[in-house]
């Protein structure tokens, strides 16, 4: 990891030089913010590696800085947030090792009608298999570094006539075991009549992405046209055209990911903050669907409301050559409660999500019960480990598979089903947020499924001005496999207590409790883990 954290270093170095020299003239006037910090963390754990027996207790001791930078200027706007942490292991000093964590990003108005220059770096350290543990962390010494690269072009104009909203860039990812590494473009344009149309009104949408890695490739396109007449009456005419084609050397190319359509329809105006689209679509030429059934004619529905300035809702129903298709977008605000709901349905391929099951050895426990794992035998080849005086042949014993999920390349097309829930409640003392979300992955080479929810409970209470008590409740699901003879079920329950004190302004002390528990209906991964943390922050 050290010699991908010096990558990641010299890679920022250069791009910062290159900006600089590039954009002097553009951001003389700008207002810097610089807060670096020192951070020392102790955090005490009874069961680093996370075993459902033959627990390892251990000091985990992280010291770092960190480093926040705003620079905004009338024409270019730069954030920069990097936590930098080593952290030793008292257990196991051959996993010590250096942390590092990168979010920044830059947008540079290049001629004031429209044109920006935009680039990104994010630097995360993801869970090295979310299947083995979705909440891994440092602590656990269980997470693999994760760079993604961002730059290009967008093209944004805005007036009473139309609106124009374009970019286009280029992305690449690369991980530290080469597992969801990509490169490629990414294209998208949007445009809509402006408040001065009289005559016709539209909407035009397309996005475009072609991604490779290893040879392999995906390009995943998908277009939508409405064009309409106005009238005097509530009641406007319009035609609508879709496309969508995702294609490329990937596992499941030969099956059928095309759709495209037209159709005939009309927008409600029910109000001047509400109106309904319908429309009837036929389909072009004799496309197939995912399940090899020829496409048919479907009715697609779309609904904008927004009955107030602060609240808006949208929602959309559709046919794509999966099936039928959904769309939500639901924003609420005020004084004290924001409330966002999103649902959306995309096509993803070379991602760190699939995975294989594998069968790495055997349990052999006395009258089929398996509820104890400490009663059971492990066989590994021709060795069982550790040594039972019982034959593992006798009558008594019963077999149960050992299996585990590896990562392996994602060289197919996902439907992945993503539902987004946030909340926050803003009291004069009380903070309270509640974050809820469900993903559904269908594989489309093997129509094979996976799911994950996780939902989150936050309490925070001011107890004065310079200190407040945290509660925070969560709970992860993961469900891998649906409806295969593989298929495992996994339960997070995660309960975290923290008490955070501002000594002096510049001054600062965290100190937090938690309890993990994890519970599987393959009982070999279940655990407990209890932790005590305690932080202290120093900024200059």
């Amino acid at each position: 990891m050290a010699i991908t954290a010096m990558d990641t270093v010299q890679r920022i170095k250069l791009s910062t030089v290159c900006l600089a020299l590039f954009c002097s003239k553009f951001v003389m006037a700008g207002d810097w913010q610089f807060e670096p910090s020192l951070v020392i963390d102790e955090i005490y754990t009874d069961n680093v590696g996370i075993t459902s027996n033959n627990e390892i207790s251990s000091l985990v001791s992280q010291t770092g800085v960190n480093i926040d930078t705003v620079y905004q200027a009338p024409q270019a706007i730069f954030n920069f947030s990097s936590q930098s942490r080593y952290a030793f292991y008292s257990h196991d000093h051959d996993l010590d090792n250096d942390y590092h964590t990168i979010a920044s990003d830059f947008r540079l108005q290049l001629w004031p009608n429209g044109i920006i220059l935009f680039g990104g770096l994010d630097v995360e350290n993801q869970s090295r298999n979310s299947v083995q543990n979705a909440l891994a962390d440092i602590v656990s010494a269980d997470t693999v570094q994760v760079e993604t690269y961002n730059g290009g072009i967008e093209y944004n104009i805005k007036n009473s006539a139309f609106i124009i909203e374009s970019a286009i860039g280029y992305l690449q990812t690369n991980s530290e075991d080469n597992i969801g590494n990509r490169e490629g473009v990414v294209a998208a344009i949007s445009s809509t009549n402006g408040t001065s149309a009289r005559h016709a009104f539209w909407e035009i949408e397309h996005d475009y992405q072609e991604l490779k890695n290893n040879g392999q490739d995906g390009k995943l396109s998908k277009s939508e046209a409405l064009i309409g007449l106005i009238t005097s009456y509530k009641v406007n005419p319009f035609i609508r055209y879709y496309d969508e084609d995702n294609s490329g050397n990937l596992r499941n190319s030969n099956n059928s990911t095309e759709s495209n359509s037209y159709g005939l329809g009309v927008r409600w105006l029910i109000s001047p903050r509400l109106y309904l689209d319908a429309s009837y679509n036929k389909p072009i030429g004799k496309n197939l669907d995912i399940d090899g059934k020829e496409q048919g004619e479907y009715v697609n529905a779309k609904m904008k409301w927004q009955p107030s300035i602060r609240t808006s809702i949208e929602a959309s129903f559709s046919e794509r050559f999966f099936g039928d298709s959904y769309g939500l977008n639901v924003s609420h605000r005020n004084r004290r409660l924001t409330n966002t709901i999103t649902y959306i349905e995309d096509i993803q391929t070379l991602t760190r999500n699939n995975y294989v099951a594998n069968v790495v050895g055997f349990y052999f426990c006395p009258n089929g019960n398996a509820a104890v794992i400490e009663e059971c035998t492990v066989q590994d080849g021709t060795v069982i480990i550790p040594d039972n005086p019982n034959d593992p042949n006798d009558n008594g014993y019963q077999i149960f598979p050992i299996q585990e999920f590896t990562l392996v390349e994602d060289n197919v097309f996902s439907l992945n089903k993503t539902l987004n829930w946030n909340s926050t409640l803003e009291l004069p003392r009380t903070t309270i947020t509640l974050a809820a979300n469900k993903q559904m992955r269908d594989n489309l080479d093997t129509h094979i499924e996976d799911e994950s929810s996780a939902i989150s409970v936050s309490f925070k209470r001011d107890i004065s001005a310079r200190s407040n008590v945290n509660l925070n409740l969560s709970y992860t699901e993961t469900n891998l496999l649906m409806k295969t003879e593989q298929e495992r079920l996994d339960r997070y329950r995660r309960y975290q207590l923290s008490y955070e004190k501002s000594i002096q302004s510049s001054l600062s002390l965290s100190l937090s409790i938690s309890y993990l528990n994890r519970s599987s209906n393959s009982t070999a991964l279940n655990y407990q883990e209890g932790r005590i943390g305690a932080k202290i922050t120093k900024g200059f």
